[in-house]
């Protein structure tokens, strides 16, 4: 029998590259399959315990009496049954999540408004009088917007390069019930009358806060290690950005009108 050639050989060095190269495609596809599974599993469950709450609370709805009673209130406290009412929705300069920053020191400038709801007090304004005399208030939040029902216990933050931690270790809004805290400057309080409402004040504090939000580079790690679209888009207040992202640097390179308002949530 003769030697194979230096042609076989190689086509031979090629095919066996090949089959190792679709091994490894193979073993990921099992792997994002066995993650997708799992996902799915989680999402069912949580799914199916929202159900049971539902059908629960509307069994002990159609059981209870008009009026709880203080005993009855202390007990459910007792198990962890904790019922909470929003107090009002928070709307920011920052439309989408692309290029809000994940410090309120990075972007001084940016700004919210938090409108509180008007049926939860008779006199809502009375709730207010005083806090004028404060500068900064805590402020406890809800993530209402995730969309995940399910969470997991560990995560990979985007500035630990895939690295995953505890999710209490983070600041990441996938985490059981879903609460945040913040310390807010407070810059004004005005009722529903007023004319109307702008995040930024001039030009400068847009200015600014584009570079503030530049330099901290938002960008995911996939976008700034793998990613070869240097171009990255945000949204500040009433505006679109379009910059580009160099080796060292970053350039605006148009600012222009959002076609439509973003909406208050």
């Amino acid at each position: 029998m003769k030697p194979p050639c230096d042609c076989c050989s190689e086509h031979i060095k090629k095919l066996n590259q090949q089959v190792s190269v679709m091994r490894k495609e193979i073993k990921n596809l099992r792997q994002m399959l066995d993650s997708s599974v799992r996902a799915f599993r989680k999402h069912l469950t949580s799914v199916q315990t929202a159900v049971s709450r539902m059908s629960c609370c509307q069994e002990e709805k159609a059981t209870a009496p008009a009026a709880a009673s203080p005993a009855s209130t202390q007990t459910t406290l007792e198990q962890g049954i904790i019922q909470t009412t929003p107090i009002g929705f928070i709307s920011s300069c920052f439309a989408v999540k692309n290029g809000t920053p994940r410090q309120p020191t990075v972007c001084g400038p940016s700004r919210a408004e938090l409108r509180l709801q008007q049926n939860i007090f008779n006199n809502p304004q009375h709730a207010l009088l005083g806090l004028q005399q404060f500068s900064y208030v805590w402020i406890i939040f809800l993530f209402h917007k995730n969309g995940q029902l399910s969470c997991k216990a560990k995560v990979k933050p985007p500035r630990l390069n895939g690295q995953r931690v505890g999710v209490y270790s983070t600041r990441s809004p996938h985490r059981p019930n879903a609460l945040g805290l913040t310390l807010a400057k407070l810059d004004k309080i005005e009722s529903d009358d007023r004319p109307g409402f702008q995040f930024l004040r001039s030009t400068d504090e847009a200015a600014s806060a584009i570079r503030g939000i530049l330099s901290a580079d938002p960008r995911s790690v996939y976008r700034r290690t793998r990613c070869k679209d240097r171009l990255f888009f945000f949204t500040l207040d009433t505006a679109d950005v379009t910059c580009w992202f160099g080796e060292d640097f970053a350039e605006v390179l148009q600012v222009r009108p959002v076609q439509s308002h973003m909406k208050s949530y």
